[in-house]
């Protein structure tokens, strides 16, 4: 009888300790994914943010210029096309990713033609509302940067819990998987060929 008691606490005993695993690892992977959906929020309000910018100091520019309207054309093209990809945080996979970064790139792509008309103009340095703009958008470009860094460390964090025993097997489980992050493009490794900037 003693036996059949200890055998039967053991089992109880055990099946209690897999549900206090199990809700430890689901309650864990939810606060992780709950946390790169959040740095991906700040992401995207800091490229929001920046297509506002560009779009401004666009207008900006076309104002004091008056002879680059295909300028603000461009960039209003380009940053609608930036602001169409959403995401959804919970579907962060390398395919989603790379279509928003193609999109963002556009925009950037936009914003160093602009300046290239800016250097036509040096006046418009002068122009306070251009002063101002630009310093937004630098200052823009370290935000993203930093929140980009923040969502890639919450992305890492959350994988670590995925991948990682037991939280894996629950992951699994509760359909928990993988997501992915910001990569450097290629070729960012190697440092710039002068010679073909100086050549230009």
């Amino acid at each position: 009888m003693k036996r059949t008691n200890y055998l039967l606490f053991g089992i109880l005993g055990f099946v209690a300790l897999v549900l206090i695993m199990a809700f430890s690892s689901y309650n864990g992977l939810v606060n992780t994914e709950l946390e790169v959906e959040n740095s991906w929020s700040n992401v995207e309000v800091q490229y929001q943010r920046r297509g506002d910018l560009i779009y401004n100091l666009a207008k900006t520019v076309v104002k004091a210029a008056k002879t680059e309207q295909n300028i603000l054309t461009e960039v209003v093209e380009a940053r609608s096309s930036a602001t169409s990809v959403k995401i959804d945080p919970t579907n962060l996979n390398e395919s989603n990713m790379k279509q928003f970064e193609a999109a963002q790139e556009k925009l950037n792509g936009s914003l160093s033609r602009l300046l290239v008309v800016v250097e036509k103009y040096p006046e418009l340095k002068s122009i306070p509302e251009f002063g101002k703009l630009n310093d937004e958008v630098a200052g823009t470009e370290n935000r993203i940067s930093t929140a980009r860094s923040d969502f890639n460390g919450a992305v890492l964090k959350y994988n670590k819990k995925v991948r990682r025993f037991p939280s894996n097997i629950f992951a699994s489980i509760f359909g928990f998987e993988k997501k992915s992050g910001f990569a450097a493009k290629a070729g960012t490794e190697n440092a710039p060929d002068l010679d073909k900037i100086y050549d230009k």
